[in-house]
């Protein structure tokens, strides 16, 4: 069991988890404002961590995540705090890069192997 604080990604063996914060503090530096979001309810953008380069082994597994064999487990959350009170991650499931560019940070678009219900789609994306 893991247990896990703030946004990034862990890995164990094959499997990858990804803790994403759509919504970001309004005072966070503008190197780690990455812009991950839904483009529908089947397809997400996601930013690494500026870190990774697709030319490294931890980028490569995440850019050819099917053909290496990672799962790639997208734990989302609108707001990291909502009222002083941490908010907890929703397993959305697993997805796959189906396109990548740039790097450092790359931002991978990866289509999700079920989609996202359209209630917990429409709580994600929309505006408060």
């Amino acid at each position: 069991m893991y247990f896990f604080r703030g946004s990034g990604q862990l890995s164990n063996g094959n499997d990858y988890f990804l803790f994403i914060d759509l919504h970001k503090e309004e005072d966070i530096k503008e190197s780690i404002n990455y812009h991950d979001e839904f483009i529908s309810e089947r397809i997400f953008q996601w930013q690494t961590p500026n870190s990774t380069a697709p030319s490294s082994e931890r980028g490569k597994n995440i850019v050819f995540n099917q053909d290496r064999g990672i799962h790639l487990h997208l734990f989302i959350r609108k707001y990291k705090e909502i009222d002083g009170k941490t908010e907890p991650y929703i397993y959305i499931g697993k997805g796959n890069t189906v396109e990548y560019e740039g790097e450092k940070p790359i931002t991978v678009t990866m289509e999700l192997e079920n989609e996202v219900p359209a209630s917990l789609y429409t709580e994600f994306t929309k505006r408060v």
